[in-house]
Formats: structure tokens, sequence, C-alpha cells
């Protein structure tokens, strides 16, 4: 046993290069498969933890719909509470309260002082009948801090709190919290009724699931509406492309190791068939082989699965951080949970144990000529099987994309059908690819001698008989760029969409809105004196949206308009310019928007009549009594109109009622002429000042910390590809020592050898980059359909990605052709170097 032992190390010392290799190939295997498991596993975590931050600690939320005219009494509030099912339940009331500095009406949240309530709005210090809690902005804009009285509904509060603005999602709303006692008794008072609570969060015992408990609590009431967190649509589209995204990233790794592992282990595998065929012929015994190859491939899986666990370790806890603060990315590093890393060491070790094992141990049964033969061979024939079953893939996959489209169970079955499509054209490709390339060298060959050199030409004469081995060096270089493509266009669609979004919000770089209804402002004199600032350069106005009825219409139908002043929103583009009929003056125009006007047959220029809603004494709307208000000539039919709106009215047209509700402002210095706006807050300290800048700051920030953590460990997995890939490439070229040893017998130079290497190296490297690219991009627009839209190609990280191999290539591997090149001859020619 000692003297096998000792053979076996032995043999390691004479292979250092090809032991190390393999060794590292291991390791990166086990990390990406380590990395991208924990990252599904963290990732859902994390969506959790945002959900959580979100939604707070409440599981349900329960109550009426306002338009449903009924209430929670305390008696249904008390029979919820005693549900077994029932955690913990926590009263919410919502108001609108007057705020007295402000002269206006604030969204008013009554919460009692728990943890449910305080995970929900964000607030940490308890709230007494006497204190109150707001949204920073509005704290600022009444010049208060805490510990400052403010009077709400003719009543002294002290602020004992402020909370976050959430304007990264457009413009950003008021909100003050009280104590739902506070709250309730308003309520109660204003509309006369016993109402306990606007609605309750609930959190379910902990073996119960939301789910079951919603059903169990419609039981006291079907009318009532109960909302569950993880139903949100935001949050299922988000869970939805996550799952996506990782599902389609694990496959793609999964090909990745794999083809790194046979790539790595090619040279290794072949040197154990040579070295045991020539010992078997000395005499040794199948017995003697097979325990040397135990112990070979046991020392080398163990050290490669132990550095790939404990690189996969300080990756986790130190790196990812460290990545975050170098590119700036606000997020936390995930955490590493050493169970179930171990169990997937485990069985990576077992996996690579048997690929190991099984080859060279088959070697041992067969005669040593005949395994020598088999391991000399390099030109491989492609079978018409390999064809076949690609066009049966391919026919799949299109049967597949064609059902999620048009089958009646489109929206259950079409995302699973999708993802199928997409192993199915990655495996298709991987069956083909190594003929494509074969006829794509051969055809490209007499074009590469003529537009490169002579060494091009041998470099890739000599690659054409030896595609099939070659072809997995390959495909794990496209496969990195499906992983780069597929990843970059994700994070950079989601990233831009949430952007457009913003864009539509802010249609001027400044928004300046009223904080509540019902505001006598002069709208006139408030654009005057904005427009006369020295920073602002234009600004333009809406009100607030009514409806009228169009009494031309013989259904009466309803119309929702805004008051604006069209000329200025047409200077700064916001409506187009358009030619004003003869019989049309400030006074009796109006805009239509084109779907309204097609839906009801209305042309240019047509006259219609418009009536208006009689009100009460209480301002309320009298549906059935419609007062008629005039004439108007329908002047442009544009495709949209800002805030949703039908139609649009001139300012200089008699319209009562409608209060103001927004100015859009354009600077060229937005900065400065935001601090102007805020300098008129002393005459309109009901005004709110929102910049588009500041919500776009706000809303990366926001973007980097859902997604942070997601593009560290994509970059990591790039980088662990990467380090993959020119291990491969340098066992590939350490492969031919003896090939290029005969081409310098032959009278080639040290420099022409070099540029061979060099050749091939970036051969390899361009073929790669286009295919994963091309087929990046197909992934990506397959799963594109699950949900179509407009998708963002992130030019600059694919670039990146591309410049760095190509540039690390050419660097690392003109040392090692240099290295080869300068060997000496004779010792290169009868070493069995290969």
């Amino acid at each position: 046993m000692k003297t096998l032992r000792g053979l076996a190390f032995r043999l390691f010392k004479s292979n250092k290069f090809i032991v190390f290799s393999s060794i590292v190939s291991i390791a990166i295997s086990t990390m990406l498969v380590l990395s991208m498991v924990l990252f599904s596993f963290n990732a859902q975590d994390t969506l959790k933890s945002q959900l959580k931050q979100t939604y707070g600690a409440m599981d349900l939320s329960v109550g009426f719909d306002m338009n449903q005219g009924k209430i929670l009494t305390s008696t249904l509030v008390e029979e919820i509470h005693q549900d077994k099912m029932v955690d913990e339940v926590s009263k919410v009331s919502i108001a609108h309260l007057n705020l007295n500095q402000l002269h206006a009406s604030i969204y008013t949240v009554g919460v009692e002082n728990d943890y449910l309530a305080k995970s929900r709005y964000h607030f940490s210090k308890p709230l007494n009948s006497s204190s109150v809690a707001m949204n920073k902005s509005l704290a600022q804009d009444l010049d208060i801090k805490i510990g400052d009285k403010v009077l709400i509904e003719n009543r002294t509060y002290t602020l004992a709190e402020t909370v976050n603005d959430l304007s990264a999602t457009g413009v950003a709303p008021d909100m003050l919290i009280l104590n739902q006692k506070n709250v309730k008794r308003y309520i109660q008072t204003k509309e006369k009724n016993s109402a306990e609570a606007t609605y309750l969060l609930i959190k379910a015992h902990k073996n119960e699931s939301a789910l079951k408990l919603a059903n169990h609590i419609k039981s006291y009431n079907k009318d009532l509406r109960i909302d569950i967190a993880e139903q949100d649509a935001g949050v299922q589209n988000n869970l939805q492309s996550l799952h996506t995204f990782i599902m389609v990233l694990s496959a793609l790794v999964l090909i990745i190791t794999s083809l790194i592992l046979i790539s790595n282990f090619e040279l290794l595998l072949y040197k154990m068939r040579n070295q045991f065929a020539i010992m078997r012929s000395i005499g040794a015994t199948a017995k003697q082989i097979s325990e040397i190859i135990t112990l070979q491939s046991t020392v080398i899986n163990t050290v490669g699965t132990g550095v790939g666990f404990l690189l996969t370790f300080c990756s986790q806890r130190y790196l990812y951080s460290w990545l975050g603060k170098v590119s700036k990315i606000a997020s936390s590093p995930s955490d590493f949970n050493v169970g179930t890393a171990v169990i997937i060491t485990v069985v990576m070790f077992v996996i690579i144990q048997f690929f190991l094992l099984i080859p060279a141990y088959r070697s041992t049964k067969v005669l040593p000529l005949k395994t020598i033969q088999k391991n000399e061979k390099i030109n491989y024939g492609f079978s018409k099987t390999r064809i076949v079953i690609f066009k049966v893939l391919i026919a799949m996959s299109l049967f597949l994309v064609i059902g999620s489209q048009v089958f009646p169970t489109r929206g259950t079955y079409g995302p699973g059908m999708l993802l199928i499509t997409v192993i199915l054209v990655l495996f298709a490709f991987i069956l083909i690819f190594p003929i494509l390339v074969t006829k794509g060298l051969k055809w490209f060959l007499p074009y590469g001698q003529k537009i490169f050199s002579k060494e091009f030409y041998i470099a890739v004469k000599n690659l054409v008989p030896q595609v099939r081995k070659n072809t997995m060096i390959i495909l794990i270089i496209c496969g990195l760029m499906i992983i780069t493509v597929f990843g970059s266009i994700t994070f950079r669609t989601i990233q831009i969409n949430g952007l457009t979004y913003l864009k539509k919000e802010y249609v001027m770089p400044i928004i300046v809105e009223a904080r509540s209804d019902n505001l006598k402002i002069d709208t006139e004199e408030l654009i005057k004196k904005v427009e006369e600032l020295p920073n602002v350069k234009s600004v333009s106005n809406i009100s607030s949206q009514s409806t009228a009825r169009l009494l031309t219409s013989e259904k009466n139908t309803g119309i929702n308009y805004s008051v604006v002043d069209i000329k200025r929103l047409q200077q700064q583009g916001l409506l187009e310019q358009f030619p004003y009929s003869k019989k049309t003056t400030s006074n009796n125009k109006i805009v239509l928007s084109k779907k309204f006007a097609e839906k009801n047959n209305l042309k240019l220029g047509q006259t219609i009549h418009l009536g208006l809603y009689a009100q009460n004494q209480n301002g309320f709307y009298i549906t059935e009594q419609i007062i008629p208000k005039g004439d108007y000539v329908i002047s442009a039919t544009p495709d949209h109109l800002l805030d949703h709106n039908q139609a649009f009215l001139d300012l200089k047209n008699n319209f009562e009622g409608l209060e103001f509700y927004r100015l859009y402002v354009d600077s060229k210095n937005v900065k400065a002429a935001v601090k102007e706006i805020e300098g008129l807050k002393s005459q309109y300290p009901e005004l709110k000042v929102s910049s588009y800048d500041q919500s776009f700051k706000e809303t990366n920030e926001m973007f980097y910390q859902r997604w942070g953590i997601f593009i560290v460990v994509i970059s990591t997995l790039v980088i662990s590809t990467m380090l993959g890939v020119f291990n491969s490439l340098a066992n590939n070229i350490y492969s031919k020592r003896k090939e290029f040893a005969v081409l310098r017998a032959m009278g080639m130079t040290p420099k022409s050898i070099r540029k061979v290497i060099l050749s091939q190296v970036n051969l390899y490297i361009t073929i790669g980059v286009i295919c994963g690219i091309v087929m990046g991009l197909l992934v990506t627009l397959i799963l594109l359909l699950m949900d179509p839209g407009k998708f963002v190609i992130d030019y600059k990280t694919i670039l990146s990605v591309v410049v760095s191999m190509l540039v690390v290539s050419t660097f690392l591997f003109s040392y090692v052709s240099r290295k080869i090149s300068g060997q000496d001859l004779s010792i290169e020619l009868t070493n069995d170097n290969k």
C-alpha cells in the first residue's frame, strides 16, 4: 500500500501543472454551483425582506370598501381578534384631518403602538393622545422640528417623529400619523357611526397560512375585503421575474460548470489513461491501478471542493461587501448557509468523483494498446443522429413557443413552457454547435489567410480536425456571454422601466402641487410669481380633474376634464400645436383625447354641448341634476393628455369649482429653481415642490438596494467563469506542446509559434463571444414573451466583458506562448507533455 501511495504522489509530482489545473477547475466549478444555489435561497429571502419592509410584519389587511357603506364594529373586531388562527390584530383608522397651519386637509393614519403598525408605517416612537408623526418633507415645509407644537383640527399635538418620504415612486404623498383612538373619535363624531377602525392589520399564527386565514375570516362577513401582501400585483411580478431569472441562470451555470469540468479534465484523463496503459503493460494489475486512480482522484477532488467551499465562503462574507463598496452599490452581503453549502459541496464531490473514476477505471479493463490508440484519436466524425435530434428539439421549441401564446391555459402554463423552450434551445445549440463551427472554419480558412497571415491559417488548419475535442472551451465562453447578455439586459430593463415610469410622472424637471384639495389659490397669480423667478424658464398649469356630461351624445356620456393654459402647455411641448378654427375663441375651445373622440364619433371643428352636475350645500354632486354649461368647439385631438384626462379646457373659460392642482416648471438650473420656488412658501405654505433629479437619485438608490446583491453575485459568477475559461484555454494550449515543437522543427520561428497560439486563443474567444451574444439575445427574447415589452441592451457591460477577455487573454497567453516557444526543442519533442 505504501508503495502504491508513493507511486501515486510521484505521478502528482511529474504532472504538477495538470494536477494544479484540475484542482483549480474543481474549485471554480464548486464555487459556481455553490454561489448559484445560495444565491437562489438568498434571493428569496431578500424579496421576503423587501416585502416586510413594504407591508410590515402583517399577513393580511381586513376591512370594507368605502363605497360599501359598512363599518368594522367593535363586535366584529373582537371576533376576529379572538380567532384561534389569529396571532395579533392592529386597528388602523384613516381620515383627512385639517392641518391648521396649511389650512388644508392631510391624509391621516390612526395607529396603535404595536409592532404591526410600526413595521407597516415605519415609525418607532410610541404615539399618545397628544403626539403626532409626519413625513419629513411636510415637517420641513412647516419648518417644525421634533418636539415642536402643531395644530390639527384646532387641537395641539407635539411632533414626536418624522418618517421618510417615498419620492422614488413619483411625487410623494403627505401623511400624518396619530394615535388610533384620536382618529377613531374624530371619524365617529364626523360621520356619526360606531366604526372601531377603517381596517385591521392581522398576523396569522406561525403554523397558519395567510390564504387559509383569509378564507376563514371571510366567514365572519362575506363583504369583507381582504388583502394578502404576497398577492400584491407588483410583488407577484417581482417574484415571477426573479424566479425566471434564477431558473435560467441556474441552468446556464450548471451547463458552464459541466463544460469547465469536461474541458479541464480532458488533459488529466488523457495523462491518466496513458500512464495506466504503460503501467499495465509492465505488469501492474487492474486492482493496483484502481487503487492509484482512487487515491489520486480523491486527493484532487477533496482539495478542489475544499478550496471551492472556502472561496465561496470568503466571497459571500467579504468579497460581495467589498465589490458593493467599490461599485457604490448599496447592498448587504447575503448570508452564508453553512449547512446547505456543506450538503452541496458533498454532492459536488460525489459527482466529480464519479466523473473522474469511471472513464479512468474503464481504461484499466481494456488492453493497453487499444487504450493508447483511443486516447490518441483526435479526428471525430459527426453522426446524422445529432442533426436529427437537433431538428426535433427545434420543432418542440417552436411548438412550445406557439402554445405559450395561443393556448387557453397560457396564463397558467405559459411561463413554464417558455422556460422549457429555453432549455431545449440551449441543448439543441450544444448539439449543432460543433458542426456549425467546423463548416464555418473551413469556409473562412482561405479568407483568413488573405486577411491575416500564414500563422492564422496554420492555427485554423490545426483547429479544424480537433473541433469536437475543443468545442467545450468555445461553449464555456459562449455560456459566459449568455450569462452576461441575459443578466445585464434583465437588470438594465428593470432599471430603465422604473426610470421611464418616473419620467412619465415628471413631464417637466420640477413639479409644484397642492398638498390637498379645496385650496383657494389664484392660479394665474401663482404662475406669474413663479415665472418671474431668475432660474425658471417656463411654467404651465393643470387644475384638479372634474367630470362633465357630453349632452350632444345620446347616451349623455361623462367626460373627465381639467382646466389648463393651452398656450403655455404648447410652449413647453406638453401639448401639440394646432391651428384654431375661425369659430373658436379662447372661451369656447376644447381639446379632446384622440381615443375619446374616436369612441364618441367626434371630429375636429365639431361643436359639442357640455353640462355640469349640480352641487348640494356640502359641495357634493347631485348626479340626477345637470346644468347646461355651453357650446364648445373641438380644436384638437392629440394622442394623449396629461394626467389621463379626456379633455382640456382653457384657463380663460369661466369654470368654477376647480381647484389648483399642479404647475409644470422648466429650468436650466433645477437645484437653484427649487430653492427659489421654496421661497414662495411664505406666501403659499400649502404648496409642495418636487424635482425629477431628486426622485431620479432615490429611484436608483432603491433599485440598487433591491437588486444590488444580485448584481454583485452575477459579477462574481462572470469573474469565476472567466477564470475557468482561461484555465481551460491554458490546458488546451499546454496539451499541444508537442504539436508546436513539431512546427518549430519544420522551420517555424518562436515568434510565429506565438502568433499561432494567440491566433487560436483569440479565435476561441471570438467564436464564443459572437455565438454567446446571439444566443443570449435569443434566450432573452423567448423569455420576454412572458411579459411582452421593450427591453434594453446594456452595451457597456457586454463590451466590458468582451474587451476584458481579449485584453487578459492577450497578456496571459503572450507569456504562455513565449514560455512554450522558448523551451529546448529536443526535450519538447521527446517528452510526453501532451
